[in-house]
């Protein structure tokens, strides 16, 4: 009788150590997950010490659909003794009289922001430019560059087109620290093509 008391002991023990065993290697549902890495914005940010940087980070911005790079680009009173302002392409002016009067960094943010509304995820856009002419001064330089510009947007709309042609004068200033941003852009026709000034009357209102 005490040899089954302790064969019953026995195997109870065992089993015992058993479940002890299979609860240590076994994670508990409330434990706390490792923490994931943050996502963060792709970039292709390139400090401004050249007027060709500066054309540089507007197209990776595009591309990447990154806004703060986007406005970096421009002049604002934080950061040059200018301030940014756009001349959009005549023919779009006239028929959109007022918005482009007085079009400076706050209207470019509108104007970004709302586009973007309209971008998906995993929507491709495409900016490039060929130069045309380059002046330079002292603390200055103008370009002129013709652009084509690319938007998979999702607005339905004929008033927003997606793909835009036309030549850009961009004036841009340097900074006592030596970094250029633009503090002037205007947007002219070639042929008769869509320009980026039709893309901004429609998302800048």
């Amino acid at each position: 009788m005490l040899r089954k008391e302790r064969n019953k002991e026995w195997i109870l023990y065992c089993g015992l150590a058993l479940a002890v065993l299979l609860l240590a290697q076994c994670k508990s549902p409330f434990a706390t997950r490792e923490p994931e890495e943050p996502k963060t914005e792709q970039s292709s940010w390139i400090q401004p010490t050249s007027p060709n940087y500066v054309m540089a980070n507007l197209r990776n911005a595009v591309a990447e659909k990154n806004i703060t790079n986007y406005l970096r680009c421009f002049a604002d009173t934080s950061n040059s003794p200018k301030q940014f302002r756009f001349i959009a392409e005549p023919t779009v002016a006239n028929a959109n009289p007022g918005l482009f009067e007085n079009w400076r960094i706050e209207s470019e943010q509108t104007f970004i922001n709302q586009l973007m509304l309209f971008l998906p995820r995993d929507s491709t856009s495409q900016l490039s430019f060929s130069p045309k002419s380059e002046n330079t001064y002292q603390d200055s330089v103008v370009l002129v560059q013709e652009y084509h510009l690319i938007i998979h947007h999702t607005c339905k709309s004929e008033e927003c087109p997606r793909d835009m042609v036309g030549q850009a004068e961009f004036r841009l200033i340097r900074t006592p620290e030596d970094l250029w941003f633009i503090y002037l852009w205007i947007d002219r026709a070639v042929g008769d093509k869509p320009t980026w000034s039709l893309l901004k009357a429609y998302f800048g209102k």
